[in-house]
């Protein structure tokens, strides 16, 4: 603008969380009217005209032109969709899980394994695996669902979701196999439960930033299953992120899974015993 000549200058949003992004733009442009004021005592001014003289005047304004990244269309219902996937697979996860398991400790199914010829390992694999499948097929729905009714594109990788919807399942699993080793009846479970999902997703990240929580709460969520699965599932369906970007989350996601799936084998052994 000294030189007279035009110039581009580009923001780029990240339009991953809408409501964040519009903030963003926001202040953004609040900068833009700012600068645009001071204009005037650099000698850059809006419109001038001289007269029987060499021109002195430069004319100039900045003007912003935002790109939204992930989200061009600043649709809310893709931040939340994708977090509410999480949360679903860890809460039916953990309550189909631990409903499963005192249901059979109530009608006396227990009794009746121990007295069979299978192994410990053989009904702790036959407790696990049917309900694996049915919440597996329950994800592939949920992937079906936020592709045809939300409309969210689709950058990435399946494997790489799936995956981690399957950590997700396990920790889920074992979350509600643990509660229900704890609890002597479904009422029991079911307030232990009470308990322990709320805070869950509470401190996820699925349904508002962290960024919008308490500074002394942000941490936590690095403890948080669900977070690293919304954090999966944004970063494969939206921004199309690889396994580079990505391996910090599917390792505390695995991290979280052997360690539930140790302690609901541990507690589920015990309890035969």
């Amino acid at each position: 603008m000294h030189r007279g000549h035009s110039t581009t200058v580009q923001f780029l949003l990240n339009a991953t969380n809408a409501n964040t992004a519009t903030i963003s733009q926001a202040y953004a442009e609040g900068i833009i009217q700012t600068y645009n004021a001071g204009l005037q005592s650099m000698g850059i001014h809006p419109s001038f005209k001289q007269v029987a003289a060499s021109e002195i005047s430069r004319r100039g304004q900045v003007q912003l032109m935002p790109a939204f990244l992930y989200n061009p269309g600043l649709i809310d219902s893709w931040f939340i969709a994708t977090g509410v996937f999480g949360l679903l697979l860890i809460m039916n996860s953990s309550l189909v899980a631990s409903a499963a398991m005192v249901r059979e400790r109530e009608t006396g199914t227990m009794e009746q394994l121990l007295m069979s010829p299978a192994s410990t390992s053989e009904i702790i694999i036959a407790k696990i695996v049917p309900l694996f499948t049915l919440l597996c097929i329950m994800m592939l729905m949920c992937v079906a669902t936020l592709k045809i009714a939300f409309h969210i594109p689709f950058h990435g990788s399946l494997p790489y979701v799936l995956f981690g919807g399957m950590l997700c399942i396990l920790s889920g699993i074992s979350l509600g196999t643990v509660i229900a080793t704890f609890s002597k009846s479904a009422q029991q479970a079911q307030l232990t439960a009470f308990f322990i999902n709320p805070p869950l997703s509470s401190l996820s990240g699925a349904l508002n930033p962290v960024e919008a929580m308490p500074r002394w709460m942000q941490p936590f969520t690095i403890l948080n299953p669900i977070h690293h699965f919304a954090t999966i599932v944004r970063g494969g369906m939206l921004k199309g992120s690889g396994i580079v970007a990505l391996w910090p989350n599917f390792l505390a996601l695995s991290i979280f899974t052997i360690v539930l799936v140790s302690l609901s084998v541990w507690r589920f052994r015990k309890q035969l015993s």
